[in-house]
């Protein structure tokens, strides 16, 4: 429940996005207001950062990456139609997968690769002519950075090095936002800065609260019980609340090419995933599904129980 609310709220972020440089606010204002608004609300937390300045630096320089893939994101809306840079966000599993496989020790089972496939194909079929005819080598790297940072942050934080309470990750990401959009936000001016109307006000409390602060802690929440596998699973629902958001709210025409890609993203999504090598002499494996989101793999429970690390385990304070 936790990842389908966290779909919902960033299913919108799009569309409200478009709605915002409609009102003529540049990509940086935008990405400032959308990170800056959660970062006040979880500010408390940074103190943490003495006591695991470590983890705080990782989690710092995720934040970097990902307010790059932002700024990325909202600048592909000018030469690209808002469904296509929907879609191809939403391609983010099947970097999410490989990252997974390169650096987290991830298996590339059957069903894994089966779910990659059908993503290729969705990126394949929403690619119009006319459209893929004016695009550069360099804009396609642009418009595939925001999936593939965001793909890299799930992997990290179903499995990080070290554990954090959720707001204090929150706020060491968001920290790594910022230093990266308010330098940017301020050579944006004298550019429109503050909300001029109360429509604009409303979108940008809507843009900070509804699809980032609220969305980004159950995200964490629920990324940190359902593991990455689960977590890509059910996030691939945002393609769908995205089209919807986009159709009512930016009356844009979804065409049936959009709606068969949406779907096959989708249904990878939808493809029971199977369980690690390293896991699969397991008898608890398989568990019930109750079960399934406290256990821990070797090198999580490592983490765990690390005597340098004197906190109560994340998943046994869940637990109790």
């Amino acid at each position: 429940m936790m990842m389908l609310g966290a779909a919902i709220g960033f299913g919108s972020g799009p569309v409200l996005s478009q709605l915002l440089l409609l009102q003529e606010f540049s990509p940086e204002i935008i990405a400032l207001y959308r990170f800056a608004i959660p970062a006040l609300l979880v500010l408390p937390w940074l103190a943490s950062f003495r006591s695991y300045p470590a983890e705080y630096l990782r989690c710092m320089a995720l934040g970097i990456f990902s307010a790059l893939g932002m700024l990325a994101f909202l600048y592909s809306f000018s030469w690209l139609p808002a469904t296509t840079v929907i879609l191809t966000y939403y391609t983010y599993p099947l970097f999410a997968m490989l990252i997974g496989w390169v650096f987290f020790d991830h298996v590339l089972t059957r069903n894994r690769l089966i779910a990659g496939a059908l993503i290729v194909l969705a990126v394949a079929i929403m690619q119009k002519p006319e459209v893929a005819g004016r695009l550069s080598w360099q804009a396609l790297l642009l418009c595939f950075m925001a999936p593939v940072s965001y793909a890299l942050l799930i992997n990290y934080v179903a499995r990080p090095v070290q554990v954090l309470k959720v707001s204090e990750r929150m706020s060491a990401i968001l920290a790594g936002h910022l230093i990266i959009l308010v330098p940017l936000s301020f050579w944006q001016l004298p550019v429109i800065f503050i909300p001029q109307s109360s429509e604009q006000l409303w979108l940008i409390l809507a843009l900070g609260i509804l699809s980032a602060a609220l969305p980004q802690y159950l995200f964490a929440r629920g990324t940190a019980l359902a593991g990455m596998e689960r977590s890509v699973m059910i996030s691939t629902c945002e393609v769908v609340f995205a089209l919807i958001f986009a159709a009512v709210l930016l009356q844009q025409d979804v065409s049936r090419l959009e709606v068969i890609a949406s779907v096959l993203i989708l249904v990878s999504g939808l493809i029971r995933p199977e369980p690690d090598q390293q896991n699969s002499g397991n008898s608890d494996s398989q568990s019930s599904p109750a079960d399934s989101l406290i256990q821990l793999s070797p090198s999580d429970l490592k983490n765990q129980l690390d005597p340098a690390d004197s906190r109560t385990p994340v998943v046994a304070r869940d637990r109790g």
